[in-house]
């Protein structure tokens, strides 16, 4: 084998421990640990009890240290080992990239999933599957050194700092630590399925099934929680009448699983505001797509939608309790930017040189005292409640099951948190 494979692989190994580092202080907020210490510190690091987190971190990143700089291949890695390893630091970097867009390091969390894995949402079973990849890395540090010294000559020598760091990681508590995480996530909610938080597109893509119609309203919302100052009339209208639809079409039949959505659809098609632009025209575009999609399901014999139908439509009811609190969201601050409108008492006017007298309409800044403000609200508020009986939930509804709530500011009232070793929401009183 050449040389440029080995030096590939080698390379590659230490990246697997570098990323496993970054997505584990991206999925708690921090690097737990600020220093990288030298083996003989990590080792003690190691054998204390009850820091199975510090402990985590500091493994990995003593694991990724080589005691030599090993030059990068310029040419295609061929080899099968390299070409494996590097697979596997690709893909951790993904999810890396994917935390990331939730929770930035340094940042306040962009999203509402980044607000809930804050809060400890979906943390523990995360730290879990770090630490099975973790486990995967040291089995292949057990073979690595073996592997290295079939390199006969001068090889042995050029290689030896990378076998000492495979051995080291190999016999050190690290896979004992791994395990101790790995319990400590069984039964927790998981962050499988999460997906990068993208933007909305213009043109908005086109919707073809559940899948397509998840990531639109997740990009819509997404953007809508983190620019609540520029939330439309539109914006509610299409936010409810996408849950009256979904809510409608899952319903089979059950007028009281409808909920709150229709409440909330009738309140905010008596909203007005200005029409949006940029971004916010965008966002609107992809619930419009959705929506679009959801009103093409054919009905069954018996007026409901088919089974196949059903499956797909409880994937997107899954995702509109975050879709609900969002909107709620929204509507606070458009509320206290008074961009949103009401009608107001009509007035009798008569036009000039005519007999009759025409009711001329009137808007008003919308306040939160009015019948319909308080009925959109209510609405919203009772829709962020996770339907967690479907079979079909999404990933944000499985690690999340109650959404995070806009902050009151009514003094003495209490707001929901959560409990960062089950992932629920709880109520504080402040």
């Amino acid at each position: 084998m050449a040389a440029a494979d080995i030096n590939a692989a080698v390379i590659a190994r230490s990246a697997i421990y570098t990323q496993l580092a970054r997505v584990t202080a991206l999925l708690v907020g921090g690097r737990p640990a600020a220093e990288v210490p030298d083996r003989a510190r990590a080792t003690a690091i190691l054998a204390r009890h009850g820091q199975s987190l510090t402990q985590l971190y500091v493994g990995l990143q003593t694991a990724a240290v080589v005691d030599r700089q090993f030059p990068a291949s310029s040419a295609t890695v061929v080899a099968g080992p390299a070409r494996s390893l590097r697979r596997a630091v690709d893909a951790i970097g993904v999810i890396g990239d994917i935390l990331a867009s939730h929770v930035p390091p340094g940042q306040t969390p962009r999203t509402p999933e980044g607000l809930a894995v804050r809060a400890g949402g979906g943390v523990q079973s995360g730290l879990a599957d770090i630490a099975r990849l973790t486990s995967a890395a040291i089995m292949i540090d057990i073979a690595l050194p073996g592997w290295l010294d079939q390199r006969r000559g001068h090889l042995t020598e050029i290689y030896r700092p990378a076998a000492e760091a495979a051995r080291w990681t190999a016999s050190s508590r690290l896979s004992a630590v791994a395990r101790e995480l790995i319990a400590l996530g069984r039964g927790q909610p998981r962050l499988h399925g999460l997906d990068v938080a993208r933007p909305p597109l213009n043109p908005a893509p086109a919707v073809s099934n559940a899948g397509d119609a998840v990531a639109a309203v997740s990009a819509a919302r997404t953007w809508m929680w983190q620019n609540p100052s520029e939330l439309t009339s539109v914006h509610l209208q299409l936010g409810t009448q996408l849950g009256l639809a979904v809510h409608v079409l899952s319903s089979t039949g059950d007028p009281t699983m409808i909920g709150g959505w229709r409440q909330a659809a009738i309140a905010a098609a008596d909203l007005r505001a200005t029409p949006p632009v940029g971004p916010a025209r965008d966002t609107a575009a992809e619930l419009t797509e959705v929506l679009r999609w959801l009103r093409q399901f054919g009905k069954g014999d018996h007026g409901q939608p088919g089974e196949r139908h059903l499956q797909q439509i409880s994937r997107l009811n899954s995702e509109l309790p975050i879709m609900a609190a969002t909107l709620h969201k929204g509507l606070s601050a458009a509320l206290q930017r008074r961009e949103l409108f009401v009608k107001d008492e009509g007035v009798l006017q008569r036009p000039a040189g005519s007999l009759v007298f025409r009711a001329a309409e009137r808007w008003r800044p919308a306040r939160r005292g009015d019948d319909v403000v308080q009925d959109l609200t209510r609405a919203l508020v009772q829709g962020q409640d996770a339907d967690s009986k479907s079979e079909h939930v999404g990933p944000s509804a499985r690690a999340f099951p109650s959404p995070p709530r806009p902050r009151t500011s009514v003094p003495g009232s209490s707001r929901p948190g959560f409990d960062p070793s089950s992932g629920q929401t709880v109520r504080r009183s402040r």
